[in-house]
């Protein structure tokens, strides 16, 4: 026997008004992304004396894989991509995703739509992989690796 097609309910086409929580949450995301890059166009974060140094870095004496990215952040928005990947080239690196994560998430909330993204669990696991192998590459001690490794502190 052959059933009918399921019927969609004429609930499931309404769009879904969002909560003021997402609603909230969203613009101060929206609004501490705006300032942090505002900041970070207007001085250079060497600049501003209360940035302690890194504590992994401090501790360790290793770099992390976010050792530069203040600075790196600032020359980018500052329109420098070249000085910026020399601080850190994750930050350029992973800006489409987090642009598109910020999109998707917008739409979300806004239109109760969500963006596609395939294979997300493979993107995750990419990311990983990157930070780990950025990680251990920028902390052989081979002046091959030189190039991964922020500038000095004090350099600009």
């Amino acid at each position: 026997m052959i059933k009918p097609p399921q019927q969609e309910s004429p609930l499931e086409n309404v769009r879904r008004k969002p909560s003021r929580r997402e609603v909230a949450t969203l613009l101060s995301g929206l609004v501490a992304v705006v300032v942090f890059l505002t900041l970070s166009a207007l001085r250079h974060p060497s600049e501003y004396g209360v940035i302690p140094p890194c504590p992994f870095r401090a501790g360790t004496g290793f770099y992390c894989p976010g050792c530069g990215s203040l600075r790196a952040t600032h020359y980018l928005v500052t329109g420098r991509p070249g000085t910026s990947l020399r601080y850190n080239p994750l930050v350029a690196s992973v800006l489409p995703l987090l642009v598109f994560s910020a999109i998707r998430r917008i739409g979300e909330v806004f239109a109760g739509k969500v963006l596609p993204f395939p294979c997300q669990s493979g993107v995750y696991w990419t990311v990983l992989i990157v930070f780990l192998v950025f990680f251990v590459s920028r902390n052989i001690p081979l002046e091959l690796f030189d190039v991964l490794r922020p500038p000095a502190a004090g350099t600009r």
